[in-house]
């Protein structure tokens, strides 16, 4: 007996993509920062040293090179994968939580935005479509 494919969902193929251009971005980022390092105006604006802004250089490389494999699994229906996400989600809501009570203020939207995107993500990875796509790539 054969089982039919379960083709990639549609949310968990957008999560994926964003993942791999966060991973783009960040790691052009920590190259720009490298690069740029001894610009004084870039010193100024941020008002830090060359070997700190080296150290967030390598931080984001490492960063996007983390997001990149991250997204390769989510795109894969790898499980663990979908756990990181899901971990950094619940994250990012208790962050959207602390701004909603502990700033307040124009801060609210910005809480709420984050809680709302986080759910909407967790949604896509964990919908009863998903469940069956990563279901399916774990035998």
């Amino acid at each position: 007996m054969t089982t039919a494919a379960v083709h990639r969902p549609v949310g968990v193929a957008i999560v994926a993509i964003l993942g791999f251009v966060q991973a783009i971005f960040s790691f052009l980022t920590g190259i720009a920062l490298i690069v740029e390092r001894n610009n004084s105006a870039l010193h100024e604006h941020i008002d830090n040293s060359s070997g700190a802004i080296t150290s967030y250089g390598v931080g984001a490389i490492i960063w996007g090179v983390i997001a990149f494999f991250v997204a390769l699994g989510l795109w894969n229906g790898a499980g663990w994968a979908r756990i990181v996400v899901a971990i950094l989600q619940a994250i990012a809501i208790g962050g959207g939580v602390y701004l909603l009570f502990a700033w307040g203020g124009t801060y609210i939207w910005s809480g709420l935005w984050q809680i709302l995107i986080a759910l909407i993500v967790l949604y896509f990875l964990y919908g009863a479509r998903s469940e069956d796509f990563f279901a399916s790539r774990q035998r």
